[in-house]
């Protein structure tokens, strides 16, 4: 049957797929299959190629790649999500395609499919089928198993054409203890197209001395003959053709579903049909001649077996997996003829697996101890319960984990934890909902301590243009033993209204958050100190790549005493400058309030540089890398400064961040250590608000112009404002594009100084060839403190990228920054310049380097060259160097080398390598072997010959 597309349909929400896999398959005819009008789905991809199409599937998230499906248009694959009545229907999922970097491009899809009921989706066809299996007789004699685009396995009970019959078959199915939901399923996945193609091809031409006929239709529960017709050879040229029709039956009542007992019939029969012809054709059976014709009779062949089968309860039916980890490490060192020793030991347990569709848990348990040559060690004990109810109003979860710590000196630690979250599944169409409850219980010899913590929230927007919002937290803190106790409790009201007018050319945007923040505490020293909270600081920040000059901008956000609200520091931005001024006040302790969704995972991945500076603009040095702890309750990173700092400015720069997930700044606090201090109580609230309020106007000869006011208040009094004011533009003229820009902002704080810059910018790009692009840019800043002039910074960069030829590429880049301090009459000029070149001389051979000199109150050159040699597919050498000149300093120089060996099939992989810093060196060698899919070991040597030190190890893994 010829037709233009091919309709591949995905089940909505749990997604159909290519049913590779069918118990009972059921099959339609053809004439049921028609166009009974249009769906509408996002487009997000096509391919020339069906597997690319699948791939492509598989690598999008989880919640969108359930409702993916593949539609076929000629020699096109159509990646599409979702699947809707009506085009405004999508509209809700347009958040999460943006999200997911997706376009957003609704198409028609055909609806030409059938209506089934689902039970219950699976990750494997094997948990499928043992589902299917335990279902009781008059549900699985309709049931089968289908597969999806997106590689699930679901089980389905019944077909139907339209949805509102499959509603009237869903309700025989009330008896079930779960939830089961109604989803289109493909009939060209079940095989009714080509069933029908083959039946209206040429009249099939079989073997005129063996011809199998069926006797007599079917009946469930009886068997049926299949009659072989046999010729003799000698009159086989009197033998007419003979042609295999569509068999036809009379229709079979059922207390179910009588389509699906028709299909199932007219399946039966067709598997007679094609298993006679193979048993013929394989000489299988030895077919008995006459002199024209005869009957064989294959009673063994039994097309429907109705036995018995008891009935099975539902419940618990758990799609579960049960995962084993164990790991075994073991190292020995030798270092000046002392040798040390450890041994560590880790297990783990769990099961993941869901109840239904939409209760999901995952049971694991961990065990590990540490073992060293003392005669000392220490264990951890790891259970946890982590348990999700999903369905279309509410996602529901909870979590239990226990960590347990001993050593062999007697320490026996316990840490707690529970947590309860609840969130709607209703919004947008009504307010969303969100709260959660958490307590976390620690105890030791020397702990004993409880938070509790609530969160509430809810919601709505009205046709995104109006958006009402409220929050509220509260948690409490209890530490018997050293008698420390704080609570703190946090309301807060957010209202936005946004307006695009005149068909875009302005927008309006507004938005109101108010607060109410209270917090009490009472804290006795330990070990004769506490850290006391200094309140009169104000807040800058800024990005910016060179933190050895420059000034930041004030935040008033970062000091508002809003726990809540994003103060505009990003997370997932490197080089955010987070400064604070303490007018010379000693400070032991910074404190950063953070927001969004960031993990445990995501803070390991921050980077922070320490700096100091009397004037705010010239900032000096103090420590890199700075270590900080994280209190995942109170949402904090807790910097210990490495002394007491008395200094006008103190800076933190976020020099490294891999965090996937978003997170921001909300407050940042300081603090003195005080000595000789018993018990400190305090108890304090405070209001206020923000205010926001933002425009932007698109003008005529491609400029625009935007404007932003910002407020806050706290107490009834104006605490902060801020006035910006921007004009930029872009021109494109055929390879070349000019952008520039120009802007004011004021800073106005309660009691202190006025503060405002400006500032003037041109950016000039070109690419006058495929080969050859070209940039060139200057900038001009002012600052001012009570309208004088305090500094101005002049900035002058250009930079081109070039390939040479082919395999060649080359870069360069200069830039040139002078800052004058307008008081002082003092100014500092620094330069950078870098030059990469990177060149493929053979296929085998990679060879790349960079030479760059800044210039700054010292001179620093950094040369390093690096190539890549791989002579055959299991050699790969590697080796790096490096060197660095610094002006009346120390040069330091560093050299790397590392070789691997990975032999056909990669069981076995080998590493050797050689580093060399300042003349010091250590080698290394790595050894790892993929003894089975469930076994691994790796073993390593090293060895620093200054330092006269030795190590080895061997480490083991298993799982199944």
């Amino acid at each position: 049957m010829k037709r233009t597309g091919k309709v591949i349909l995905a089940t909505l929400v749990f997604g159909l797929g290519t049913g590779s896999y069918v118990h009972a398959a059921p099959l339609a005819n053809i004439k049921d299959i028609k166009v009974k009008g249009y769906l509408y789905s996002f487009e997000v991809g096509t391919f020339n190629d069906k597997n690319k199409a699948f791939e492509f599937i598989l690598s999008l998230p989880e919640n969108i790649r359930k409702s993916a499906y593949i539609y076929q248009e000629g020699n096109k694959y159509s990646v599409r999500i979702f699947l809707k009545t009506t085009p405004s229907a999508l509209t809700i999922y347009k958040p999460i395609l943006k999200a997911s970097g997706l376009p957003i491009k609704i198409v028609k899809t055909p609806d030409t499919f059938l209506y089934s009921v689902q039970l219950i989706t699976a990750k494997s066809r094997a948990n499928a089928e043992r589902l299917y299996k335990r279902l009781p007789p008059e549900v699985k004699k309709e049931a089968f198993v289908y597969k999806t685009d997106s590689g699930y396995y679901t089980v389905r009970v019944f077909l139907a054409k339209t949805r509102s019959e499959a509603k009237k078959l869903q309700r025989k199915l009330a008896f079930l203890p779960i939830r089961t939901v109604i989803v289109p399923t493909s009939p060209t996945k079940l095989g009714l197209e080509k069933q029908q193609e083959k039946l209206e091809k040429k009249p099939r031409q079989l073997v005129p001395s063996s011809v199998p006929v069926i006797k007599a239709p079917i009946v469930p529960g009886k068997k049926a003959e299949v009659i072989i017709q046999t010729v003799p050879p000698e009159v086989k040229e009197k033998v007419k053709q003979v042609k295999l029709k569509e068999i036809q039956i009379p229709p079979v009542t059922s207390s179910l579903n009588e389509t699906m007992t028709q299909f199932k019939m007219k399946k039966e029969l067709k598997k007679i049909v094609m298993s006679s012809e193979k048993l013929i054709k394989g000489n299988k059976i030895k077919a008995m001649r006459t002199k024209t014709a005869g009957e064989v009779v294959i009673p063994e062949k039994e097309p429907y077996k109705a036995g018995k089968i008891e009935f099975t309860s539902l419940l618990p039916l758990l799609d579960r997996t049960i995962n084993l980890y164990a790991q075994w490490q073991y190292n020995t060192a030798y270092k000046e003829n002392n040798r040390s020793s450890f041994f560590n030991e880790n297990y783990n347990i769990n099961t993941p697996g869901e109840i239904t569709d939409g209760i999901k848990y995952l049971v694991s348990a961990g065990y590990s101890k540490y073992h060293t040559d003392a005669n000392t060690w220490q264990s951890t004990f790891r259970p946890s319960l982590n348990a999700r109810l999903t369905n279309d109003l509410f996602n529901l979860s909870s979590t239990i984990n226990l960590i347990e710590t001993r050593t062999s000196s007697g320490y026996d630690g316990k840490n707690k934890n529970y947590e309860l979250m609840f969130s709607s599944a209703w919004n947008p169409k009504y307010p969303y909902v969100s709260a959660a409850i958490s307590r976390n219980s620690i105890s030791s010899d020397s702990v004993n301590s409880n938070t509790y913590s609530r969160r509430f929230s809810t919601g709505y927007t009205y046709k995104r243009n109006l958006t009402l919002g409220y929050s509220y937290t509260h948690s409490r803190t209890e530490d018997h033993i050293r008698e420390v106790f704080s609570e703190t409790t946090n309301h807060n009201v957010n209202l936005s209204v946004k307006k695009a007018l005149f068909n875009g050319k302005v927008y309006i945007s507004a938005i109101e958050s108010i607060y109410y923040s209270n917090n009490k505490y009472s804290l006795k020293s330990v070990n004769g100190f506490y850290y006391q909270r200094i309140s009169s600081i104000t807040g800058l920040s800024g990005i910016d790549t060179s933190p050895s000059i420059g000034t930041l901008t004030p935040n008033a956000l970062l000091t508002d005493g809003d726990y809540n609200t994003n103060s505009g520091v990003d997370l997932q931005t490197a080089y955010e400058n987070i400064a604070i001024n303490t007018d010379y006040q000693p400070v032991d302790l910074i404190t950063l309030y953070i927001g969004g969704n960031m993990t445990a995972a995501d803070i390991s991945t921050l980077q922070w540089d320490l700096y100091t500076s009397s004037d705010g603009n010239v900032w000096n040095i103090v420590a890199t890398n700075i270590p900080f702890t994280y209190d995942n309750q109170t949402q904090t990173l807790n910097f210990v400064l490495p002394f007491r700092i008395e200094d006008n400015y103190i800076k933190l720069v976020l020099t490294s961040t891999g965090s996937l997930n978003p997170g921001y700044v909300t407050e940042i606090e300081a603090y003195q250590q005080v000595a000789n201090a018993t018990t400190v109580i305090n108890s304090s609230s405070t209001h206020g608000d923000t205010t926001r309020v933002g425009v932007r106007i698109k003008l005529p000869l491609n400029l625009g112009y935007s404007f932003q006011y910002e407020r806050s208040g706290r107490d009834g009094e104006e605490i902060s404002s801020k006035f910006s004011h921007n004009l930029s533009g872009i021109w494109r003229y055929r390879y070349i594009q000019i952008g520039a820009g120009a802007g004011r902002t004021d800073y106005f704080i309660k009691d202190q100084d006025t503060r405002s810059s400006q500032r003037a910018n041109i950016d000039i790009k070109a690419r006058p060839l495929n080969t050859l692009s070209l940039r060139a840019g200057t900038g001009y800043i002012e600052n001012f403190i009570n309208y004088d002039k305090t500094s101005t910074s002049f900035i002058i960069s250009s930079g081109l990228n070039a390939r040479i030829f082919t395999g060649l590429n080359a870069g360069l880049s200069s830039d040139i920054v002078k800052t004058t301090n307008e008081e002082t009459d003092t100014s500092a000029t620094s330069y950078n310049t870098r030059l990469n070149l990177n060149a493929r001389i053979f296929p085998s051979l990679l060879v790349s380097g960079s030479v760059q000199h800044n210039v700054s109150t010292t001179t620093t050159d950094i040369y390093s060259v690096s190539s890549t040699w791989t002579p055959s597919e299991i050699i790969r050498l590697t080796l790096s160097q490096g060197y660095i000149y610094r002006e009346n300093e120390e040069n330091t120089s560093t050299t790397n080398v590392n070789l691997s060996i990975v032999p056909r099939g990669g069981d076995i992989r080998y590493s050797l390598s050689m580093s060399s810093s300042n003349g010091k060196e250590a080698y290394s060698g790595n050894v790892f072997w993929q003894i089975s899919d469930y076994l691994n070991t790796n073993g390593y040597l090293r060895y620093t010959p200054s330092d006269d030190d030795i190590s080895t190890g061997v480490t083991v893994n298993a799982r199944w």
